[in-house]
């Protein structure tokens, strides 16, 4: 504002000048109360009759005010009215003159000056009483001060309002008023008693930590002093706290848990000593939550957890009552604690995966030993049994007390491979137990059929040699379907959804084919009723499998007995009238059939045999005894085929045939007739087939050969799928991702894929580089 001579009021808006009525204008205060100020030239007013006004009108009494602080009218009206409409329109006249009258830089020194007595006088003796008194006392002036401080700056910088609007805008280096008092409170207040205030709430937390009962608010206020005030000054914010509070804080915390965690891992056990590092945990959480600044999440429980957990982790872990025992009894509870305290740290869970696998491979191998002393076939499933107890017991561990985490979940399938593909023979038992669960009049008594067939198929995914285990899984399976003796097809079905979920689709298709072709062949035979085969003697059954889908094995050469030959050829000429391009093949080895034997005048029995059996008891129509030879000639079975059901028949426990001489063993001259004084009470009998003999060492290598032969074709593809993609590659990088293409199968070893691309090479699939002899070319 202008002089009032002009004969009317002027005012600068935004750097210029404008025009009013000549009635004075009304000011508002940040208050909102309206003053009328009648400007006059201040020439006559010097700087300390103008400040002497302000001082006692307006400062001192607001001062007074400040001490004797009744916070709620305060917080209403921190100012009366009149007293803040003359002090600032004597601020206002005294600085809106022209030079040498301009009193802004003289009056802004001068709040600089009033503050910074007030602290001296007043402040600083008042927190330094209640030092000298108690730290609760000393805490409480500490917290009391910065509270009446925030009013105090506040106050100050509305009562010299104007300088902040136009004088420190217009300077260069000054802080707003605001700032000045903020920052002065730091310099004569805060770095004063910054020290002692910290060491009174760190001595304050100790006292907590150690179970005293402490005024949570007041160190919560206490606290707030470093970052408020930080937050206060411009370019400062939390370092402030981080320096003067954060960095002891961080240090006394780690240095109290390392005096503890000694002193409790000396006398406790592992279950007593995570509970009261969980509760520790659990404080200084609270800590934060209540009264510790939330920047120092991080580094506080670092803190805590480095010295509670982390540093004595491989001791506590080793202790008798450590992670071994913990899993040895199933503490779930005590399991559930470790993981809950070690995830939070960092690298905190691979130290307790990995004694939990070793843990279980020790366990997994004890099972194997053992199974290796016992004599005889193992049927009672007692090794796969064991394993999957096992599996079940710590999978349900890993997915309920660890959560599933996936570092355990690794070291659990880690420990299983370790063990579970230390013996061969492990796939083909796991096939014959899930054969036998799966079997129709199953002995395996088991409580949850779905859960089992979960962990066998998970068992399966550790084997490294698949190709094994599925060979006899598909074998198995071809036999009770093709004999009927599935339980359920239900059951049947689940498993392999859980199978195609594991390996995925391109085994488990063959084992869908076998299904389907089996359904196929009930609604073909329905078909064969109602137009040929109704009007034929012979009750014939036949299920068509399609080449491919089901397991290859060596096919016989014998070919349907007389009686049946002619029965034979007509459901040929059946089929191939509906599929025409098809060719029929007999598997006579794979079939049952229901004969009528006249033993003698007054027995007459139905036996259900298997087809081998029919051939040779048809042949007793013709002839009251045979020789083995004869028997061989006649049939035209295999000579290892055919002795598992001629002894069936001859077995003593059966005795539908009588032997000469009676031994287990067959040659060539043994007689074999018809047992004439057979006896059962059962009209409808039927012969169990031997198990067949121990396969002979020609036989175990064809198997052997036959396995490697498929082994070889499938690296031979996955080299030339590779190849035919890359176009180009190094000699290492082709046996890598070789190794990963069939690791699901079987893992190849390096010296079988090299043969495999020498053998290619030689082939014309692929190529070496003329420049460097370990880069391959693929030849289109």
């Amino acid at each position: 504002w202008q002089s009032q001579t002009s004969g009317q009021y002027q005012r600068r808006v935004h750097g210029g000048v404008s025009a009013s009525p000549t009635t004075p204008p009304r000011v508002h205060c940040e208050n909102n109360f309206p003053l009328c100020c009648v400007v006059r030239q201040f020439r006559d007013h010097p700087l300390e009759r103008g400040w002497t006004k302000i001082n006692e009108t307006g400062v001192q009494p607001f001062l007074k005010r400040i001490e004797s602080l009744d916070e709620e009218k305060f917080e209403k009206k921190s100012i009366p009215q009149e007293e803040y409409g003359e002090t600032y329109d004597t601020i206002f006249n005294m600085c809106i003159q022209r030079e040498p009258y301009n009193f802004s830089e003289p009056l802004y020194n001068k709040h600089r000056e009033a503050l910074t007595d007030y602290y001296s006088k007043k402040v600083i003796p008042a927190i330094r009483e209640g030092q000298e008194k108690h730290g609760l006392a000393f805490l409480q002036e500490w917290v009391r001060r910065w509270r009446d401080n925030k009013w105090t700056v506040d106050g100050m910088r509305r009562m010299f309002m104007y300088l902040d609007r136009f004088y420190v805008p217009n300077s260069e280096d000054l802080h707003n008023m605001s700032e000045q008092g903020y920052t002065l409170y730091r310099n004569n207040v805060f770095n004063e008693f910054k020290d002692a205030s910290r060491d009174a709430i760190l001595d304050c937390i100790r006292r907590e930590r150690e179970k005293e009962i402490q005024d949570r608010e007041l160190l919560k206020d206490a606290v707030a002093v470093y970052v408020e005030l930080g937050q206060k000054l411009q370019k400062v914010d939390l370092q402030l706290y981080q320096q003067d509070f954060e960095e002891k804080f961080i240090d006394a915390t780690a240095k109290f848990y390392q005096v503890k965690s000694r002193a409790w891992l000396d006398q406790d056990s592992c279950p007593d000593y995570m509970v009261k590092a969980e509760q520790c945990v659990t404080e200084e959480e609270q800590r934060l939550s209540q009264y510790i600044h939330g920047s120092s999440k991080q580094k506080l429980m670092d803190a805590a957890r480095n010295e509670l957990l982390k540093d004595h982790q491989g001791e506590l872990l080793a202790k008798k009552s450590g992670i071994g025992a913990l899993l040895e009894k199933e503490s779930k509870e005590d399991l559930a604690r470790m993981y809950r305290l070690y995830k939070s740290v960092v690298e905190g869970l691979f130290p307790v995966a990995e004694a939990m696998k070793a843990h279980v491979a020790k366990l997994g191998h004890d099972y194997i030993n053992q199974s290796k002393q016992t004599k005889g076939p193992d049927k009672e499933h007692k090794l796969v049994r064991n394993l999957i107890s096992l599996h079940e017991r710590f999978h349900g561990i890993v997915s309920n007390n660890f959560e599933n985490a996936q570092v355990f979940q690794k070291a659990l399938k880690e420990a299983f491979e370790d063990f579970i593909n230390k013996e061969y023979y492990t796939s083909n038992l796991l096939a014959r137990f899930i054969n036998d669960v799966l079997r129709k009049g199953s002995k395996v008594a088991i409580n949850d059929l779905d859960s089992t067939l979960d962990h066998v198929v998970m068992l399966y995914g550790y084997i490294r040699d698949k190709d094994v285990f599925e060979r006899d899984y598909q074998l198995f399976l071809s036999n009770r379907l093709l004999q009927g003796l599935s339980q359920s097809e239900q059951a049947e079905k689940s498993m392999i959804g859980k199978l195609k979920t594991e390996c995925g689709y391109q085994w488990t298709s063959k084992l869908e084919g076998m299904f389907k072709d089996v359904q196929l062949s009930s609604e073909l035979m329905e078909q064969w009723k109602a137009t040929v085969g109704g009007d034929i003697a012979v009750e014939l059954s036949v299920n068509v499998c399609t080449t491919g889908s089901w397991p290859t094995s060596t096919m016989s050469a014998c070919a349907p007995p007389v009686q049946l030959q002619d029965v034979c050829d007509k459901f040929k000429t059946f089929y191939l009238a509906k599929h025409s391009g098809r060719r029929l093949q007999w598997r006579l080895d794979l079939g049952s059939a229901d004969i009528q034997v006249n033993f003698s005048g007054s027995t007459r029995k139905i036996l259900h045999l298997s087809t081998y059996q029919m051939m040779v008891m048809l042949l007793f129509n013709f002839n009251d005894k045979l020789t083995y030879q004869q028997i061989l000639q006649q049939t035209s079975i295999a000579r290892d085929d055919l002795q598992a059901p001629l002894l069936s028949l001859a077995h003593p426990k059966v005795k539908v045939l009588s032997k000469e001489p009676n031994t287990n063993k067959v040659e060539d001259k043994h007689v074999f007739t018809i047992n004439t004084k057979y006896k059962n009470n059962l009209y409808r009998v039927k012969i169990p087939l031997l198990t067949k003999l121990a396969k002979s060492d020609k036989q175990k290598t064809a198997m052997m050969k036959a396995q490697q032969t498929r082994r070889r074709h499938q690296i031979d593809a996955a080299i030339v799928r590779i190849m035919k993609t890359r176009k180009q590659l190094k000699h290492m990088g082709l046996l890598t991702e070789v190794v990963e293409q069939l690791r699901q199968r079987f893992q190849p070893s390096g010296t079988d894929i090299k043969k495999r691309i020498e053998a290619l090479i030689d082939q014309d699939y692929l190529e070496r580089e003329e420049t460097d002899r370990g880069v391959y070319n693929y030849k289109a």
